[in-house]
């Protein structure tokens, strides 16, 4: 099929356009400098914000990282956060905590001579100080009432004592126990406001667990579940009205009546590996077998169990109240602190304390191209997330993409790899592509990772995947890709042990006969690259013709160039004049205020973006000088990981430390709409095809066009396509007939595009060409011809 050429020598000397382009005047404000933002999406893992105690009117928190107000006391009541509570400790005090409620005691030095002992309700902000009796000493526990101490005799074993606070007339309590204890093995286990656990070693060597009633001043050794030989091989907690105990790997609870611990129960929890506690007369079972610790109910009675929770975090907790507490949901966007507590009915219900909103997904890499954004991130799995943005003005960014895809999906497109950005890029006419290899033979020293393979997606839900393998590239190991445009890919092989560059017409799925430099760059179909002399060489694609030639103004081997509209960007060495930008139009050289770093510097059109030592710096350059219009002062990693440019006549897009993707302009005019490349098929034949084949790359996004075609032999002109939002490529599929639906007669016609830039700066563009078209036969004569 023979294809149309319209590259006639006017169009040739437009900066930025190819095909015959011809300028509609329009007027044309200057860009306001907008920004917009672009939230995370929430990570579907859970957020984690870990509490370590538990009472009836708050939980003690630990932020992340370290320093001043990592422990935290939050209110179920208003949602206040404080600092956990400070009190003199001294430098050889105790900090102890429990519930609602912390402490310390105070000791000057290293003796074990006990000091006075303070509390401090976080609920009410009260403080209370309790002088130490004489010959006892504090232990970790306390209860609104009383303060556990402990005793020793003539043989250094402990003698436990409750002694009252200011609200207890009890001021001290010697507990009942069955022997005195070991003090090298006195430990408490765990403890609410009525009781706690405590283990010790008896005098004939063996483990013991008791319970302590404070009530009662009590302490009673309580029998282990069948075939647990040591307390630590248990599970256990404390309810409002039972003991639980679970020997490890056991779906058995024992449950002891804190009335009377002479009754017992037991009761099937259903798993045997995870926490139970008693609330009211259900047991509640957190399963760590699944991957979701699913939390579940059984009555102690007998009966059905009740799934409470579908996902829990890992950790069931009890309350100073006797309340089970854990955090849990349906998923990242419903999680929750929760209190288990028995309902109207006996059973256990779950009040949410609090919620956890889920923290962001972590961005991985960014890139912008004809005002489409898209972004790699990981929540846990990697993916790509591709947005819509709007070219201009101040309408807000959508915050859901418009696709996406993951590395379960297609690993080779869909797998952000933040280490390489020239992983995945993409085209700017809505597609993105990659590199692999075929796979076969030896090749650059390395083995199996010989021939390669364009892999290419468009970015819409459901856009097709294909892979095209490039012959004669046996002997070629992929790297990456250092420039895309349109059809157009230009990336870096090894062959031979030595690497260089090359360009592959995607469409075609066939290496072209260029050359490229190191420095070389794409930008439509021509491919820029160093020139004779002092200047720099656009050679058209489809031609192999080179079709301008731009001087750069200084003595200059550039090491780097990048176009883009009306601008191209020069990595010179210092000795050279350092860095610059030149608009190609005019040929004015701007020398740029930084040491020339690859890939740090990335050209939009009519600015420049360094990454520096401070985060980055965006330098405009449309009034002919360089203004520092804006610093980012923020770590930034390399291009295309936390930052990107669309040269397409786009913005800035920098993801901040939030995971938020901030897109910026510059201020003045951006370059003209141009057409940047086209493949349009010089004949029609309807009888043989469905539609006419025909492209048209633009250097940005236009809001609206035209396609119409004018029979030379009648002079009439239809209008055969239009289209609003165009975005990089316009590909009309016309069939041949009119607007009314009938076929176009046979002949010659000359088609016409006409184009509107979507930013309203500058004028409308139209091309056009002859195309020779062949109708379908049809029943009956045609009608004349007027």
């Amino acid at each position: 099929m023979r294809r149309s050429r319209v590259l006639g020598a006017a169009a040739l000397a437009l900066a930025t356009g190819i095909g015959a382009l011809t300028a509609v005047p329009a007027a044309a404000g200057p860009a306001a400098a907008d920004e917009l933002t672009i939230a995370p999406l929430p990570h579907q893992e859970p957020s984690r914000e870990s509490f370590i105690k538990a009472g009836p009117k708050g939980i003690t928190l630990i932020r992340p990282g370290t320093g001043p107000g990592r422990w935290y006391w939050k209110s179920f009541e208003d949602g206040r956060e404080l600092p956990l509570a400070d009190c003199p400790a001294g430098p050889h005090g105790v900090s102890l905590s429990h519930g609602d409620s912390v402490g310390c005691e105070f000791r000057d030095t290293s003796s074990t001579t006990p000091g006075p002992l303070t509390l401090i309700d976080q609920s009410t902000g009260r403080t209370e100080t309790l002088a130490p009796p004489a010959g006892r000493a504090w232990t970790t526990t306390f209860s609104p009432t009383q303060v556990l101490a402990t005793e020793q005799d003539a043989q250094g074993r402990f003698i436990l004592h409750l002694i009252g606070r200011e609200n207890e007339p009890r001021k001290d309590v010697t507990v009942t126990a069955p022997e005195p204890i070991a003090a090298h093995s006195f430990w408490v286990r765990t403890s609410d406001e009525k009781g706690a656990l405590i283990t010790y070693r008896s005098a004939d060597g063996r483990q013991i667990l008791a319970f302590l009633d404070y009530a009662r001043a009590t302490l009673t050794p309580l029998a282990l579940p069948d075939g647990a030989t040591d307390p630590i091989s248990i599970d256990y907690s404390l309810g409002s009205q039972w003991v639980t105990l679970r020997k490890n790997g056991s779906a058995t609870a024992t449950l002891l009546s804190r009335a009377d611990l002479t009754v017992t129960r037991t009761v099937n929890t259903g798993s045997s590996h995870g926490n139970s506690h008693a609330v009211g007369d259900w047991v509640v079972s957190q399963d760590f077998n699944g991957a979701d610790n699913k939390v579940t109910a059984a009555p102690v009675g007998g009966g059905a169990p009740r799934t409470l929770l579908a996902r829990s975090e890992f950790g069931l907790h009890t309350g100073t109240d006797g309340a089970g507490y854990l955090d849990g949901g349906t998923d990242s966007s419903h999680w929750a602190t929760y209190r288990i507590t028995p309902g109207s009915d006996g059973a256990p219900v779950l009040t949410k304390m609090r919620d956890l909103p889920p923290n962001p997904a972590e961005r991985l890499t960014l890139s912008l191209a004809q005002g489409r954004l898209i972004a790699g991130q990981q929540d846990p799995t990697r993916s790509l997330q591709g947005y819509t943005v709007p070219v201009s003005g101040t309408s807000p960014a959508k915050q859901t993409p418009d696709w996406s895809c993951d590395e379960k999906e297609d690993r080779t497109l869909c797998w952000p790899y933040a280490d390489l950005p020239g992983w995945t890029v993409p085209t700017g006419d809505g597609r993105i592509v990659s590199l692999s290899s075929k796979g076969q033979g030896t090749c650059g020293g390395s083995t199996n990772h010989c021939g390669v393979v364009l892999n290419v997606r468009e970015t819409r839900s459901g856009g097709a995947v294909r892979q095209v393998s490039l012959p004669g590239t046996d002997a070629m190991e992929p790297y990456l890709i250092d420039s895309a445009s349109g059809r157009y890919v230009l990336f870096t092989v090894t062959e031979n042990k030595n690497s260089r560059a090359v360009v592959a017409d995607i469409d075609a799925g066939k290496l072209l006969d260029v050359s490229p430099s190191k420095a070389a760059t794409l930008w439509g179909s021509q491919l820029w690259d160093r020139g004779q002399a002092n200047t720099v060489t656009a050679t058209d694609l489809n031609t192999g013709r080179p079709v301008r030639h731009q001087a750069l103004g200084t003595t200059c081997h550039p090491e780097e160039l990048q176009v883009s509209g009306e601008w191209l960007y020069a990595q010179c060495p210092a000795s050279a004049g350092g860095p610059a930008a030149l608009h190609m139009p005019s040929g004015k050289r701007i020398p740029l205020p930084f040491t020339p770093e690859r890939d740090r510097v990335k050209l939009g059109d009519g600015y420049v973006v360094h990454q520096g030592g401070v985060g980055l710096e965006v330098y405009n350059l449309r009034s002919g000088t360089v203004v520092r219009e804006r610093e980012i002062a923020q770590e930034m990693s390399r291009y295309g990981s936390d930052w990107a440019v669309d040269r397409f006549g786009g913005r800035l897009a920098y993801t901040d430390a939030g995971q938020t993707v901030h897109l910026i302009g510059v201020n003045g005019n951006a370059s003209p709409l141009a057409l940047i490349d086209q493949d349009v098929a010089a004949t029609a034949d309807f009888k043989q095809v469905k539609t006419w084949q025909a492209r048209w790359w633009l250097s940005k996004p236009v809001s609206s066009w035209k396609l119409t075609v004018r029979d030379k032999a009648s002079g009439i002109t239809t209008t055969v396509r239009t289209g609003t939002d165009a975005r990089g490529l316009i590909a009309p599929a016309w069939d041949g007939r009119s607007a009314t639906g009938g076929y176009l007669f046979s002949g010659e016609y000359e088609w016409t595009l006409t184009a509107r830039p979507a930013d309203g700066q500058g004028g409308e563009v139209s091309t056009s060409g002859t195309v020779s078209v062949t109708r379908p036969p049809t029943a009956g004569r045609p009608p004349a011809r007027p």
